[in-house]
């Protein structure tokens, strides 16, 4: 018998902390034992079972044999190249070929000599002598196979939750922190932030909550890691996005943004309803909406502007809160001349560049930033030859 307080106290942890089905540990802990007896008893052919009693303790073991049709069978002789299955679970199919093993397949004629109504691919189960102190001794020897199930268990609840949030936000629990990198509780899965992934000057702390973009999942020694990233432009999009219903109900679109991570983001968003301001629903009374993403985000500055499909107007919108004098576009360059007062100049161009240069991001095109000139220097040649002919 199974000391069942401990084995039902494990269980309940592994339910409690890390949202595992109880059915599927109890499986798990089943197919442990099975495998130790029929390594200590059986050859290694055979199917073996084990089956707990979860009132008692008590464990029960049972062979299966699969039936199988003389059609199924492989031909030793057989040079074709027909593929074969020698596992029992991959034998789903009569249209599969599988070589006869007398130690996990009935031939179906034998079979129905005692159980008249089976059909092929049907298990014939047959109950084992138990051994009680062989079964304390399984439990033990089973410690490592379980171990490994339940990894691979905790692996297949993070693929099967986490496969669907790629590009999306996730929230966690920083659990520690090595080599500048930061691994994060996200309840049936873990995370790691890269060093790289973390926003300049971050700071976490053990216990500390956070929001972060999953970008996918990798493998490291043998435990799944869900990547993570406070970094990428979709991190600032989807937290305006949580913030604004417009956006969630596709009134308002975020069209394009441009980020320096920790320093400054650019947001052009668009409205399809000419009712709504794109740029107020984005900011919220009071500015309450953007400065939400200020509280995940405090050491950068959001910028949200208004979309637009004329690039003059875009390229000045992402320019404010200054204001152009003039534009000049060259198409062919994708290059557009922009004049400004002068004691405009500096803050257009912004510190280190970083205005004009995330201006230029955010509509694609290549901006150039010039103090203003006189109406009659910024005028066409054209137009400087009719002023002439008139006078």
């Amino acid at each position: 018998m199974l000391d069942l307080h401990d084995v039902k106290s494990a269980v309940k942890q592994l339910t409690i902390e890390k949202g595992f089905p109880e059915n599927k540990i109890w499986e798990i802990i089943e197919l442990a034992i099975a495998r130790a007896y029929k390594k200590e008893h059986l050859k290694k052919g055979e199917i073996i079972r084990a089956k707990i009693d979860q009132e008692t303790g008590l464990v029960k073991f049972y062979k299966v044999m699969i039936v199988v049709d003389s059609d199924m069978l492989k031909e030793e002789t057989s040079e074709d190249n027909e593929p074969y299955y020698d596992d029992e679970e991959s034998i789903d199919s009569v249209d599969k070929k599988i070589r006869f093993n007398p130690d996990k397949h009935i031939l179906l004629e034998d079979a129905r000599k005692e159980h008249k109504n089976v059909s092929v691919l049907d298990e014939i189960i047959e109950p084992l002598d138990t051994d009680e102190t062989f079964t304390r001794i399984a439990a033990q020897s089973a410690k490592q196979t379980i171990i490994q199930e339940i990894r691979e268990l905790e692996k297949n609840l993070a693929v099967d939750e986490f496969k669907e949030k790629e590009n999306e936000l996730v929230s966690g629990t920083v659990q520690r922190i090595e080599n500048n990198n930061i691994y994060v509780n996200l309840g049936k899965a873990s995370g790691l932030l890269f060093a790289k992934e973390a926003l300049p000057n971050e700071s976490f702390r053990i216990g500390e909550r956070k929001k972060f973009l999953a970008l996918g999942m990798k493998e490291t020694g043998g435990t799944l890691m869900i990547l993570l990233s406070r970094t990428h432009p979709s991190f600032v999009e989807k937290l305006l996005t949580m913030e604004v219903p417009e956006l969630q109900e596709k009134i308002v679109e975020i069209m394009a943004i441009a980020r320096e991570p920790g320093f400054r983001t650019k947001i052009a968003v668009k409205s399809n309803s000419d009712e709504i301001d794109p740029v107020g629903a984005c900011i919220g009374p009071k500015g309450v909406r953007i400065n939400a993403l200020l509280d995940e985000i405090p050491s950068e500055k959001i910028d949200v502007i208004e979309y637009s499909e004329e690039p003059a107007r875009f390229v000045g919108n992402a320019l404010s809160p200054v204001t152009i004098s003039e534009t000049e576009i060259i198409p062919e360059s994708r290059e557009i001349k922009v004049y400004v007062d002068p004691n405009l100049l500096s803050a257009a161009i912004g510190k280190n560049g970083q205005n004009v240069r995330l201006a230029s991001k955010l509509t694609g095109w290549n901006i150039k930033i010039y103090s203003s000139i006189t109406s009659t220097e910024f005028k066409t040649g054209n137009e400087a030859d009719e002023e002439k002919d008139n006078e």
